[in-house]
């Protein structure tokens, strides 16, 4: 075979290739409805995010901070509001785990850390929602179980196990007492996934967070389309903001 038969060849495959990516290989994001004023949700929406900085140097990027934030639905305006931070906590401690935060008495979120100074034990910090006031947790509930069961007694499934991520399929499904109930089912690109399903309040909602950096409102019995808040990506500092995890709707 000549030089110019290969390269005919090869500029044949190369585009043969290109055209079957093309077609085949781009998987677009599911589509949201924006939440909006017509839409009425009460209650307040927390979720836990990190600070970022913009390094350039690996291992990238570094953590500045890491914070927690609500959304009021009531108000119709989608504002983030900063709950706390663990800079907040840097007289406490440096070893404060936002990771496995959770909403305790509804009103409230439990922290833990490592008490080195006085006890060497793991510690519960209770963090009032509406003032931001710390309080040490006398009952130590540091091993409180996340419940993903709502009022009807329906329980949600972890968004990695109802996910086929090799054939690029997202899903939201909960389990009632007889049957799994599909509440929303998209294809989506192979890096596009859901963290931390919670129920609302009344149990008739589900809020997700996903890897965009949006919060997702599903309605269980599908009574309106997917609703998305897109939360801020950049700090006042332009650190980049990222969604780590939700901790719940509160009411």
């Amino acid at each position: 075979m000549t030089n110019k038969q290969l390269l005919i060849v090869s500029i044949t495959i190369l585009t043969t290739t290109t055209i079957i990516v093309a077609v085949f290989g781009i998987v677009p994001l599911p589509n949201y409805e924006d939440l909006s004023s017509e839409n009425n949700f009460d209650g307040k929406l927390i979720y836990y995010m990190e600070l970022q900085s913009e390094n350039i140097i690996p291992p990238a990027p570094d953590i500045v901070d890491s914070c927690i934030f609500s959304i009021d639905l009531s108000n119709h305006l989608t504002e983030e509001e900063k709950i706390i931070c663990s800079s907040d906590f840097y007289d406490l401690s440096y070893d404060i785990n936002f990771y496995d935060a959770k909403i305790y008495e509804q009103n409230k979120i439990l922290l833990s850390y490592w008490d080195y100074q006085a006890s060497n034990e793991r510690r519960g910090l209770i963090v009032d929602i509406e003032s931001g006031e710390i309080s040490y947790d006398k009952n130590n509930n540091t091993y409180t179980e996340d419940s993903r069961m709502n009022v009807y007694g329906e329980k949600l499934i972890d968004p990695w196990e109802a996910s086929d991520y090799n054939s690029r399929v997202v899903g939201v499904y909960y389990v009632d007492r007889i049957k799994t109930v599909e509440v929303f089912n998209s294809r989506a690109p192979s890096n596009y996934y859901f963290e931390s399903l919670h129920w609302s309040p009344d149990g008739n909602n589900i809020i997700a967070g996903d890897s965009e950096n949006n919060l997702i409102i599903f309605s269980k019995n599908k009574l309106f389309s997917p609703l998305k808040i897109e939360l801020n990506d950049k700090s006042q500092d332009e650190d980049r903001l990222e969604l780590i995890q939700v901790l719940g709707w509160t009411n």
